[in-house]
């Protein structure tokens, strides 16, 4: 009676397992769908960057364009600074913001402005901007 009961206990986990491990089969999701998530941030960032900055600078934030390359600005500026810049890069010039006046000195017109990106666009904006630059800055080329 005892081998019995083994018996189909031993049945019973070897059919548990089975079930397991078909259904893990058919229900997991390949890993190349896993590694590819959306990323809402960057696709908000990438529509306002190709919609009012990419017909002046580099789309792969590398090379210098009719503007410069803006890959790596959010570790060369301050956010407050950029945030300003973007939304009025006149004012600044006209207030003698030091970086504003060297980049007009250096032969680069005034940037358009942008006071209708809010802090959560430009957040994205930069976000944008600055995972482009990491997947591109091995192809810079000097």
């Amino acid at each position: 009676m005892k081998r019995k009961y083994i018996y189909i206990s031993f049945f019973a986990i070897a059919m548990i397992i089975t079930i397991i491990s078909v259904k893990s089969t058919f229900y997991s999701v390949p890993n190349k769908m896993k590694t590819t998530q959306v990323d809402g941030k960057y696709n908000l960032g990438k529509r306002i960057y190709e919609k009012d900055c990419a017909s002046c600078h580099d789309k792969k934030m590398i090379e210098y364009a009719t503007a410069p390359p803006l890959g790596g600005i959010t570790k060369r500026r301050e956010k407050n600074w950029l945030y300003n810049y973007t939304r009025n890069s006149s004012k600044m010039y006209s207030d003698g913001d030091t970086i504003a006046l060297k980049l007009r000195s250096g032969n680069f017109g005034l940037m358009p402005s942008f006071p209708n990106l809010n802090d959560t666009k430009l957040d994205a904006v930069y976000y944008y901007i600055e995972k482009e630059y990491q997947k591109n800055k091995s192809q810079k080329t000097d």
